[in-house]
């Protein structure tokens, strides 16, 4: 990992009798977006609530940008938690002017903000007259201002139709292209597949996994084969050295990986076999089917 960005350290903490975060330990690397994972009640929203100072973990601690945080490094982070609150008959430059006297930044970066957002156009009309998507996007605004090395979204897609998650999507996509760092809480798989560079899956306040999205969704990808003798193929598949299981699914044999062969490779290694495939094809692993995995491995 590069320099982080973030390190926690043990953090725990409970409400009474409820562990909203169990031992919990994280590193995000600049430049990174990192996609906590995990269904309500996992910890996700109690996690940012702790860097963001709004609550006070039992134990563990955190860096910012390796010390321990400061007024100058909160500075540095732009957050978007729980759903976003502007005044309803004020435009968004107005809004979007008040957050930065409370923050204490600049009028000058408004204007740049609401054109990455792509909210320029409609940066003199009222709130009220936002969709909810357009309001989501001013709220990414908002957090924004100050240029934060470092972004934490909350659920920041919730609510929204499909196209308004989309357009958020390609604006956090966007915006972590720009060197941003994006810490990103998601009960939505789809979502964390699509946007994240790096994931981890809470449970009941505790870390079941981490790891970069596209090294732990090929970890378990398999290919679909085929050829006109079934038993010769097996026979070439279980002496190949790449899979970690072979069975027979609906006519074919399934092949999870243990180790990365490209399909142009693994099609010439069974040919000079004398095996001709009659069907070939890449099954990689989803998000859905990382997060389940894990869930039942923990739970069984």
């Amino acid at each position: 990992m590069n320099s982080p960005v973030l390190e926690i350290r043990n953090l725990s903490k409970s409400y009474h009798r409820i562990r909203a975060l169990d031992d919990f330990s994280l590193q995000v690397g600049r430049g990174e977006i990192c996609g906590i994972l995990g269904p309500n009640g996992s910890g996700k929203t109690t996690t940012l609530g702790i860097l963001l100072d709004v609550l006070k973990p039992d134990r563990g601690e955190y860096l910012w940008f390796g010390q321990k945080p400061t007024y100058r490094t909160r500075k540095r982070v732009g957050a978007l938690l729980e759903g976003p609150l502007f005044y309803s008959y004020l435009s968004a430059v107005r809004n979007l002017q008040i957050i930065a006297d409370i923050k204490g930044v600049s009028y000058a970066g408004i204007g740049t903000v609401l054109e990455t957002v792509g909210l320029g156009p409609r940066k003199s009309d009222k709130y009220k007259t936002y969709s909810l998507g357009m309001r989501q996007r001013l709220a990414i605004a908002a957090a924004l201002l100050g240029n934060p090395d470092v972004l934490i979204l909350d659920e920041p897609t919730n609510g929204l139709d499909p196209q308004g998650i989309a357009d958020i999507r390609n604006l956090i996509i966007e915006i972590g292209s720009q060197g941003v760092t994006i810490l990103l809480a998601s009960h939505l798989l789809d979502e964390v597949q699509k946007i994240c560079t790096h994931v981890v899956v809470l449970e009941n306040g505790k870390k079941l996994s981490e790891g970069n999205v596209k090294e732990v969704l090929s970890a378990s990808a398999s290919y679909e084969l085929a050829a006109a003798d079934m038993e010769a193929l097996k026979d070439v598949l279980e002496h190949a050295g790449y899979f970690a299981e072979i069975k027979m699914e609906n006519g074919m044999w399934v092949c999870t990986l243990s180790k990365e062969i490209a399909a142009d490779a693994l099609n010439r290694l069974i040919s000079e076999q004398g095996i001709f495939l009659t069907h070939l094809s890449l099954r990689k692993k989803s998000m859905e089917k990382y997060f389940l995995d894990i869930l039942n491995a923990k739970n069984g």
